[in-house]
């Protein structure tokens, strides 16, 4: 059989920069992601809290443009009489509490949302022996985990941080009032770094789940095992034990405590300072459980939720560490 000699060709596509190697590991991943079907219903299921931040800033922006409107809109986000004689004064404190449902219901489909998006990024690669192949590329590990990493913060951030800024941009176009900006503009690098914070501890944790088995229905399984049993057991060690770094144990939280990312999330918002300018306009306490409820159960402060957060980080990017390493040979 005769030997053609090729020879020298040179290369005449586009190249780019090494820094931006990790994107096309996202760019294949987010495109797979994209054709799984429950993805694309969870990711629409998600989007359903965003429409209710888009109604309630835009129903506030219609009654401090209109006092007719504005007694029933008050009632229905049950402010007191004050807040019709001066609603400016309760702007802040409106948005401040809007956007913190709209976190703590995204939340919870955020982690769903995980749940299916990440046991397959690394466990999938380690059950067919692919990561000598990308290795065998111009690919840093650092790459690799970057590359997977954005697979979960693209998916996270269309449904956390894309609807909060929509919602912010379409609440300053109904309030029609460039004060509303100075009021409200905290919650715009908020909505950042909360849904930066959840996209890198959900993103970490799971790519470190995902890299101790070959087997993604065992990986899905460590997340809910790490998802409703820290619930559990934060629950029971708050209320049975009666220990004050009960709630450190829960990732997410319950309908009665706030969780380690929701008691982060809060900080980031700034809800306390609206709960006390809430609490100076209308001279009534308003505080999310009784005095004597609260001396009974304390709540830990919310640096200590921020350490658990970054010593999960940091547990996990030890385990991807040494887990790829040692499994990035064929077998």
């Amino acid at each position: 059989m005769p030997i053609f000699d090729q020879g020298y060709q040179h290369w005449k596509g586009t190249l780019s920069g090494h820094a931006w190697r990790w994107l096309t590991v996202t760019r294949h991943g987010v495109r797979a992601q994209l054709k799984n079907r429950w993805t694309r219903i969870v990711m629409l299921f998600a989007w359903v809290p965003a429409a209710g931040l888009v109604a309630a800033l835009a129903l506030w922006g219609l009654a401090e443009r209109n006092a007719d409107m504005l007694p029933s809109i008050a009632r229905f986000f049950n402010l007191p009489p004050e807040s019709t004689r001066s609603p400016q004064s309760f702007r802040f404190i409106v948005w401040t509490y809007a956007y913190h449902i709209f976190f703590m219901v995204e939340v919870n489909f955020s982690m769903l949302l995980v749940l299916l998006v990440g046991p397959d990024l690394i466990s999938q690669d380690l059950r067919f022996n692919a990561l000598p192949l990308y290795f065998s590329r111009p690919l840093r590990r650092v790459d690799y985990f970057l590359g997977k990493l954005g697979i979960i913060v693209f998916c996270l951030s269309a449904v956390m941080v894309v609807p909060a800024v929509v919602a912010y941009l379409l609440g300053l176009a109904f309030s029609r009032d460039l004060g509303t900006i100075k009021d409200t503009f905290h919650l715009l690098p908020a909505a950042f770094a909360y849904g930066a914070l959840v996209a890198v501890v959900a993103g970490t944790v799971m790519l470190g789940l995902s890299s101790l088995s070959r087997n993604a229905r065992y990986v899905g399984a460590f997340w809910l095992g790490l998802w409703f049993v820290g619930n559990a057991l934060a629950s029971a060690f708050t209320y049975g034990a009666r220990v004050e770094w009960g709630p450190l144990l829960s990732l997410t939280g319950t309908p009665e405590r706030a969780g380690n990312l929701e008691r982060v999330g809060d900080a980031l918002l700034n809800l306390e300072s609206a709960r006390q300018q809430f609490e100076h306009l209308t001279q009534m306490p308003r505080q999310p459980r009784p005095a004597q409820y609260m001396e009974q159960f304390p709540e830990p402060p919310w640096t200590w939720s921020a350490l658990v957060l970054l010593g999960l980080i940091g547990l996990s990017l030890w385990i991807l560490s040494s887990r790829v390493k040692s499994l990035d040979r064929l077998k």
